[in-house]
């Protein structure tokens, strides 16, 4: 796993500056997933993961986590197994040290691991599913609710042919671009002028996809993963998307998430139509959903083809039988409270006995971003239980500086 979402949809080589920022932000994110990874998979298993993390002090790091994935009860890939490669030169460095193994998993079938797969069917499938416009077009001929959507060249946008789409939607307007992960290429604007001011860069050829900006006073967020098999379609991994700022922040995961008849009926059709459209294999394949709800009413904004950042945690909480209410979010801490934080995590580990929540480490990145004169890196967590309890407890411990995106998540996301 080496962030490969814009290999998909561009040719690596000739990203525009915006799309290599992007595309090195979403790289770094990605080696947190590799270390949630060794403590997910099993002792047989291999796990290649970015070369950063052989140095001080990101190897003590991943030590800690491993030793604390162990004693939360969990199968890990023991140190023996984990390979070291840089980020630029990922997959044909994997090529070249792959060991004896059943089987290879990828995150997705992408241009950046072509070494591995070399698929051309399988790559042209994870294009059009991983493709937003592809969606756009397809869904409703499947039948899936979808918002009011409209695709547009730039070169049209520059000419006002949009001007009546953007007059129907006053309230704003969700622009999606082809590539990147996450919101990156997902923003809203208020008018067409700040629709192409967002993509002055882009070449007059882009295609940008414009989409009603759903109202969230009345509708509700969600996610869901689907396993898909040539015989069989299931659900699982309910969560709720939490936003703070306007900006996503994490994925609230609850027993009490639970998927009505009429949503299930559509979130399968969605489940058929990527089958349909080539996206299955005998062992199974996930695929993420995303979707809004008021009551019955459902639609479904796009579909991610792979692995999704909400199954991680949704996987550590079903090995280790969590029962309580949980939260699943990315946050900065300051470099020099590393040991800080792991004494804390250490101190809350799950199942946190006697505590009124508890702390499940997943990852973190092995890079670090000044901010405001002090070092910073990302940390990638699960808390169960009383998060308001969490966040009085890291503050007693950690800086203003540490872990802000909590105090967002608790003020707005879980309101």
């Amino acid at each position: 796993m080496a962030g490969d979402d814009c290999s998909l949809h561009h040719d690596l080589r000739s990203l525009t500056p915006k799309q290599q920022i992007d595309h090195q932000e979403n790289q770094v994110l990605t080696c947190a997933l590799q270390v949630a990874l060794t403590g997910l998979g099993k002792p047989i298993d291999h796990v290649a993961l970015a070369d950063v993390f052989a140095a001080s002090p990101w190897f003590e790091n991943l030590a800690r986590y491993s030793d604390m994935f162990t004693d939360m009860g969990l199968q890990t890939v023991p140190s023996s197994n984990w390979q070291f490669h840089p980020l630029n030169d990922y997959y044909p460095r994997v090529k070249s040290t792959l060991p004896m193994v059943e089987m290879v998993n990828l995150y997705m079938v992408s241009g950046s691991n072509w070494p591995l797969h070399q698929n051309e069917e399988a790559l042209a499938v994870s294009q059009n599913m991983n493709s937003k416009l592809h969606f756009a077009v397809h869904a409703p001929l499947a039948d899936i609710p979808v918002p009011h959507t409209e695709v547009y060249r730039k070169e049209a946008l520059l000419s006002g042919a949009a001007g009546a789409f953007f007059a129907k939607h006053p309230e704003g307007v969700m622009v999606k671009l082809l590539g990147l992960a996450g919101s990156r290429n997902v923003f809203a604007v208020a008018d067409l002028g700040e629709c192409l001011r967002q993509i002055a860069e882009y070449d007059a050829e882009i295609e940008v996809l414009l989409q009603e900006k759903l109202d969230t006073t009345r509708w509700r967020e969600m996610t869901v993963d689907l396993t898909i098999t040539p015989e069989s379609l299931s659900i699982s991994n309910v969560r709720q998307i939490l936003f703070a700022g306007g900006k996503w922040v994490g994925n609230f995961i609850s027993p009490d998430l639970v998927v009505s008849d009429k949503h299930r009926e559509v979130l399968m059709r969605v489940g058929e139509y990527a089958r349909a459209h080539g996206y299955v294999a005998p062992e199974g394949v996930n695929c993420g959903i995303d979707y809004f709800i008021a009551g019955d009413d459902i639609i479904v904004t796009e579909i991610n083809a792979r692995w999704t950042g909400g199954l991680f945690p949704a996987q550590f909480i079903s090995l280790l039988g969590v029962q309580d209410a949980a939260v699943a979010f990315f946050d900065m801490l300051p470099l020099a409270e590393m040991e800080t934080l792991s004494h804390f995590q250490r101190e809350y580990l799950f199942p946190g006995t006697g505590r009124d929540f508890s702390y499940i480490p997943m990852g973190f990145t092995p890079f670090s971003t000044e901010i405001d004169g002090k070092e910073n890196y990302f940390t990638w967590q699960v808390v169960t239980g009383d998060f308001a309890a969490f966040v009085a407890a890291k503050n007693t411990v950690l800086s203003p500086q540490a872990l802000p995106t909590a105090e967002s998540i608790l003020k707005e996301a879980l309101l």
